[in-house]
């Protein structure tokens, strides 16, 4: 199931759930933040990395990693 973050409008508070697609605007609309009492959010998009502890795949490829798009220099 998808990780989602909310970010409380109100005080800046992060809020994670766990959620399948289908329940997520529901479960969304019902969120209070345990900081400020507030039901006002803003969804965060969150990146994520697939990292690999080898130099290259099994195939001779290199292993995928780092930041999506290559949009920082980890990877030079």
């Amino acid at each position: 199931m998808p990780l989602y973050e909310y970010r409380c409008k109100e005080c800046g508070e992060v809020v994670e759930f766990r959620s399948s697609m289908a329940a997520k605007e529901e479960m969304a609309t019902a969120l209070r933040c345990e900081t400020c009492g507030s039901g006002s959010f803003a969804q965060i998009f969150s990146g994520f990395a697939v990292t690999n502890d080898t130099k290259t795949s099994p195939s001779g490829t290199p292993p995928m990693g780092g930041c999506p798009g290559g949009m920082c220099a980890c990877n030079q």
